[in-house]
């Protein structure tokens, strides 16, 4: 049994990922929809809160499972074709929906940099679909092996998603250790993120170039 481990915890990032999206989604939303309804406003900013630390919890643990699914296989010697497809595509709809979460609640809420934001998750999500169609449609069905250089793309990916997550539940979080009454990112820390996030998307796309070159050293 312990011998499906890798695999299961692979499974479950991919079906944890779009539970995040939504938790988050809906973590942001809350307070925006609630904005015009004043007497609303305190119990369903405290339900955002909710969600939003539920969004947290779930996506650092599926972040978990990227690093832990690769150790037990490597220590059960249990390396699979099945984990090596899903694998890869758990990783990218654990960044692309949660960034597409964000990009559309930007857009709803008029973030100063929201075309940026979208645009940057647009070239993320467009690059890992199309790897995932290429390797899926491959003769082997998995296509080239995943270079260190993606590697270090999806770790980028990954941050930029737990950016938003994490000051996402940073106002509950502060209020549960008793060290204030809330958190607000500034604008600052919005155009830092997005310069990340843009960084990101560069290095998504030139991992893209790399694998559809005749080497194929994605």
């Amino acid at each position: 049994m312990i011998k499906h481990l890798p695999n299961a915890l692979t499974v479950a990032r991919f079906i944890l990922a779009p539970i995040v999206a939504y938790a988050l989604y809906i973590a942001l939303s809350l307070p925006l929809d609630a904005a015009s309804e004043p007497l609303t406003y305190p119990d369903r900013l405290a339900e955002a809160e909710g969600w939003a630390l539920l969004a947290a919890g779930l996506f650092v643990f599926a972040a978990l499972t990227d690093l832990f699914d690769g150790m037990a296989a490597r220590a059960l010697q249990t390396d699979s074709k099945f984990g090596r497809i899903l694998d890869p595509i758990a990783d990218k709809a654990l960044v692309g929906l949660p960034l597409l979460a964000v990009s559309f609640h930007a857009y709803r809420a008029d973030w100063p940099f929201w075309a940026a934001i979208a645009g940057a998750s647009a070239v993320i999500v467009g690059r890992d679909s199309l790897m995932t169609i290429l390797r899926l449609t491959a003769r082997d069905g998995e296509g080239a092996r995943v270079s260190s250089l993606a590697k270090w793309k999806t770790a980028l990916e990954l941050v930029c998603v737990g950016c938003p997550v994490l000051l996402a539940a940073a106002p509950a979080l502060v209020k549960a250790i008793g060290a204030g009454d809330g958190f607000s990112a500034s604008p600052s820390l919005l155009m830092g993120w997005t310069v990340l996030l843009g960084a990101t998307a560069a290095l998504s796309a030139l991992t893209a170039v790399q694998y559809l070159t005749p080497s194929k050293s994605s």
